[in-house]
């Protein structure tokens, strides 16, 4: 194996990392996000997020299969303990915007304007879910990867 895929499969395995952190930790902001005039710009960008977490969740496989890069997966960690504070988060909205149909401004104010959610946001928490289990299980696949 040549250095130059070597520092490409460790680039790609940091970038992953990142992106996954950024959606988690949007994730955990989100939900306290002031939506003034029905401005659901926070949602929008962690919808983006959550879109990107998947791709990067399903590239982790690849940038630590390198003999050697166990010390990479130390990584995810904290994750750990961020994980239920993520389906914390994304649970209600699968009930309220996903089912009921409610604007994510509603469900996270819990009240109701009587307005309708538009696809993506009916979509959000599903996309959301799908990342974190995209997460947990190449996370786990890497973890159970001898060293």
């Amino acid at each position: 194996m040549s250095f130059a895929e070597i520092v490409l499969r460790l680039g790609v395995a940091f970038v992953s990392w990142i992106i996954i952190y950024l959606n988690f930790i949007a994730l955990l902001v989100v939900k306290i996000a002031e939506c003034p005039g029905g401005d659901v710009a926070p949602w929008t960008m962690s919808f983006a997020t959550g879109l990107l977490t998947i791709g990067a969740a399903l590239t982790l496989p690849y940038g630590h299969a390198l003999k050697g890069a166990a010390a990479v997966r130390f990584i995810a960690v904290p994750l750990l303990v961020l994980l239920p504070f993520a389906l914390w988060v994304i649970l209600p909205y699968l009930a309220g915007t996903t089912i009921d149909a409610q604007v994510v401004c509603d469900v996270s104010k819990a009240m109701s304007s009587g307005n309708e959610a538009a696809g993506w946001q009916r979509a959000w928490a599903p996309l959301q879910l799908a990342a974190v289990i995209a997460v947990a299980v190449n996370g786990w696949r890497i973890w159970r990867q001898p060293a």
